[in-house]
């Protein structure tokens, strides 16, 4: 019986803990929110030149989808006197953006599509004139506002290539070379080694310019929060997240989804796809390792370093009494591409998966920010999102993970 209270007792202390932290943790995001919304009413009062138009628009994409996260987290009446002072501006500024938006009419759709150039991914796979009326009914499907009544062409042609970027993945090899090419035209070149600046792992505005200054097209993100995640799942980029690989998962970054990360569905949703899609990649890695080279795979064709850092985790976890598991299950995400890209597996295992090792590289670098965010519980933008579910489709689709 005593041990019954003192256990009740230590949940109710670790419970209040986490409540408190979770407190701390959604102020300190809602004032970073905040000044991304004072920058942005500050901005949209200057003279339109074009530099400060872009800083507007950037702004505008980085707050669309964060808004609405905070927004729901100041229904719930525990967080919302303590946050009040930071979400009465963010309602205010976000309320004004949404006016923007609105449902358009079919004759007026029709008409807009026949305005828009043909760029991006539709002119390189010629997708234009046969897709015009699955676009026509993909937009007929949207129940929420997302044509932005001061850059029509814009809005439309954003949520077409959104249907042809999801057409494509469906269609095409996921790294054959047309749709690579094509696919940069819209998320931007990211084949070069990439140092990463410190900020975009903190602040999403700067994040956002940091996408933007490689090519990332912002007409394709820049739609309120609830049209945004509609539009992905018409499109068929948002599939449901692959199984978890149990052999090659240890669990070390589960969440309680009822306690520090209720408010964060965004990056809930993230983490979750990206912990999946590590735990695939990981089987898919040794399985096609120990059928080309035995059981010693990792001896032989992985860098010393990595072997010694994933022995030295190993090591530790079963020290403080945690199962074992295959050493690859010790891997960190930046560890995947060199193993893949290095020449002798390259040649010998990977090529026929991924055609290109700057392809593949360009991929893991497209989600690698993602990665920081989402074990971090910070902010996840919808261009976060975009990358996240067009480069998972595509990874998992070349290593035959079925959705």
């Amino acid at each position: 019986m005593i041990d019954e209270v003192l256990k009740k007792a230590i949940a109710q202390h670790e419970g209040a803990l986490v409540h408190a932290t979770s407190i701390t943790r959604f102020q300190k995001e809602a004032e970073k929110l905040a000044a991304t919304f004072k920058a942005f009413e500050e901005t949209s009062a200057m003279t339109r030149i074009a530099e400060d138009f872009a800083r507007h628009e950037q702004l505008m994409r980085a707050a669309l989808g964060p808004a609405e996260e905070l927004r729901r987290i100041g229904a719930f009446d525990d967080f919302a006197t303590q946050l009040n002072a930071h979400l009465t501006p963010i309602q205010s500024v976000l309320a004004n953006i949404e006016e923007r938006f609105r449902l358009p009419d079919l004759t007026e759709t029709a008409r807009l599509l026949q305005d828009i150039k043909c760029t991006g991914i539709a002119s390189y796979l010629k997708q234009c004139s046969d897709e015009a009326l699955k676009i026509q009914e993909a937009m007929k499907a949207m129940r929420s506002p997302w044509l932005d009544v001061e850059n029509l062409k814009g809005s439309v042609a954003g949520f077409a290539e959104l249907q042809h970027i999801g057409n494509a993945l469906r269609n095409m090899p996921s790294f054959d070379d047309k749709l690579t090419d094509a696919l940069r035209v819209d998320l931007g070149d990211w084949r070069a080694a990439i140092t990463w600046p410190d900020d975009i792992f903190i602040d999403p505005l700067a994040r956002t310019e940091f996408y933007s200054a490689r090519g990332f097209n912002p007409c394709l993100t820049m739609f309120p929060s609830e049209a945004f995640e509609h539009s992905v799942r018409i499109a068929g980029l948002e599939s449901p997240p692959p199984p978890v690989s149990e052999l090659y998962y240890r669990g070390e970054y589960a969440r309680d989804e009822n306690t520090e990360e209720s408010g964060f569905a965004r990056t809930n949703a993230a983490h979750d796809r990206l912990q999946r899609f590590e735990t695939q990649l990981r089987n898919f890695i040794h399985e096609q390792m120990i059928r080309a080279f035995g059981e010693g795979w990792i001896k032989q064709r992985v860098p010393g370093e990595l072997r010694k850092a994933w022995l030295e985790k190993k090591q530790k976890a079963e020290v403080n009494g945690a199962q074992e598991f295959p050493l690859i299950a010790y891997a960190d995400f930046t560890d995947y591409a060199p193993i893949i890209t290095r020449r002798d597996n390259w040649d010998e295992i990977f090529k026929p998966f991924f055609q290109r090792k700057e392809s593949v590289q360009e991929s893991f670098q497209r989600l690698y920010p993602i990665r920081v965010c989402t074990m971090h519980a910070r902010i996840i933008t919808q261009d976060d999102e975009l990358y996240l579910l067009v480069e998972m489709k595509r990874l998992l689709k070349a290593i035959g993970v079925k959705e």
